[in-house]
């Protein structure tokens, strides 16, 4: 998160200060993914609720730059579309910032469209993110 925290909708300082507890009930509330190439985490996406009892919402999602166009990417957003069906969703949400167009482009090759909402990434940053939404 230090390294790529503009791929973040929290900071280092917020995160670091939350209890055990918090991240423990943090990680039992999604299905994580982590992709590894060598031994080594190259990416991450989690799934779950989106505060709709009908849809999910992909976050945390980040793929290590050296990896980027290699396909880990669209692996774990293929796993995050087979987890919320599975799980009986008709939608699947995500946010995404604005200057990330390669995200953008991954997103909308697997059949996200832009919804028009939009949102300050985290307060004190001037970036928006636009949501994006796929039917499952």
């Amino acid at each position: 998160m230090k390294d790529a925290a503009y791929a973040f909708g929290s900071t280092w300082e917020r995160e670091r200060g939350r209890t055990e507890e918090e991240w423990r009930a943090a990680v039992v509330s999604r299905t994580r993914f982590v992709a590894e190439a060598d031994g080594q985490a190259v990416g991450m996406a989690s799934v779950g609720e989106a505060g709709s009892s009908r849809a999910a919402s992909v976050t945390s999602f980040w793929v290590h730059p050296q990896a980027r166009g290699k396909g880990v990417g669209d692996a774990l957003l293929l796993a995050t579309v087979e987890t919320a069906r599975e799980a009986g969703y008709d939608e699947l949400l995500l946010w995404v910032v604005e200057t990330n167009e390669h995200a953008q482009r991954l997103y909308e090759r697997h059949g996200f469209k832009r919804t028009g909402a939009t949102q300050h990434v985290r307060p004190g940053d001037a970036r928006v993110e636009y949501e994006m939404s796929r039917k499952l």
